[in-house]
């Protein structure tokens, strides 16, 4: 793996706050749909919080494959910089909660104050493929980060 690269991925991944989501639908394979969500990273590994009956979360339990993108709310095309990922989504494990709540806590403070729910789910993205666009070295310019 490119360790500059990586760390660049990384850092980018660090400083955005919300990914384009892209799932299978669950009651027709043939037909993709895509989500907002507020996300946190572990290195490359992501983490997001819905309810369990949103339509991600359902796509979800019948098809675990996820693409996404995350990029930067740019005017200027040169100046583009974003995500390309793919990968497998899973819902979080109860003994991995306190690390996820607490680095979800991290960079999105208010969820601490938010009262208990039952409903809510998080949930772990493991990427398989990343791709890094950085419009600022030529346009269209994208890397491809091995997994």
């Amino acid at each position: 793996m490119d360790e500059k690269l990586q760390n660049e991925v990384v850092s980018f991944l660090k400083k955005q706050l919300y990914a384009n989501l892209a799932t299978v639908s669950a009651d027709n394979p043939d037909q993709p749909h895509v989500a907002t969500v507020a996300y946190v990273n572990d290195g490359l590994d992501l983490y997001f919080v819905t309810k369990k009956q949103t339509r991600k979360f359902v796509n979800l339990e019948k098809n675990s494959r996820v693409s996404l993108t995350i990029d930067t709310d740019e005017p200027d095309w040169m100046r583009i910089k974003g995500i390309q990922m793919e990968g497998e989504a899973e819902e979080v494990q109860k003994e991995n909660m306190p690390f996820v709540f607490g680095i979800y806590a991290e960079k999105y403070p208010l969820i601490k104050n938010l009262p208990p729910d039952p409903d809510y789910r998080f949930v772990h993205i493991k990427p398989k493929r990343i791709w890094f666009l950085d419009y600022q070295k030529c346009f269209g310019h994208r890397e491809y980060l091995e997994v």
